[in-house]
């Protein structure tokens, strides 16, 4: 009897460590947790397009017709603008009406200006009558002291006035002297449809 207790002993013993090894084992079964694979990054191939927006009156703030019409009462004076070339109505007030035309660099602009009644003091005011590009006849009136010059171009009369000015340093007026004749060259100045002469059509006759 003796001899059997030290085996029932060993016996219970492989038991208990068998039924703890059993116990030990891990009973949550659910797959471990997985990070989501990362987005591939865009490439030249895979990149939205870039969409380009046009140069409009609404995204620019201001008119990109090349074309300008300032009207008199009478009279219209109408240019042609170098490419890049902006400009703004400026709108009339006494006895005006300018329109700006403006570099796109943004450092040089010029002023269109009707005129209902022009005139200017001539003190320290040189006057020189020039020839336009485009064959017009004009008249230069010009001051300048160390750092600007101020320029004022008088269109013949048609019977409406109209001036282009600069107030300009020298060294920018040399450096648009390109686009200024361009301008120049563009100058047109029409009367108004309503002093046109109408011709009867033979319908009328």
């Amino acid at each position: 009897m003796k001899k059997l207790i030290p085996i029932l002993l060993a016996l219970l013993l492989l038991s208990a460590c068998g039924a703890q090894g059993t116990a030990g084992q891990p009973t949550d079964t659910q797959p471990p947790e997985t990070e989501a694979p990362a987005a591939p990054e865009a490439t030249e191939e895979t990149a939205a397009p870039e969409t380009e927006i046009p140069a409009t009156e609404e995204t620019t703030g201001e008119p990109v017709d090349s074309t300008v019409t300032l009207d008199g009462l009478d009279s219209y004076l109408r240019l042609t603008l170098p490419e890049g070339w902006t400009w703004v109505d400026e709108g009339a007030a006494y006895g005006q009406h300018s329109i700006l035309l403006k570099a796109p660099t943004g450092d040089f602009e010029i002023r269109a200006v009707y005129w209902d009644v022009f005139g200017m003091c001539g003190t320290g005011v040189s006057f020189e009558e020039l020839t336009l590009p485009n064959g017009m006849k004009a008249t230069l009136a010009a001051e300048e002291n160390s750092d600007m010059v101020w320029q004022t171009l008088i269109l013949p009369a048609s019977p409406d006035q109209f001036t282009l000015q600069i107030n300009a340093p020298q060294t920018q007026i040399d450096a648009h002297r390109a686009e200024l004749d361009e301008i120049l060259a563009s100058l047109q100045i029409g009367v108004l449809a309503h002093l046109t002469p109408v011709t009867p059509s033979e319908a009328d006759k």
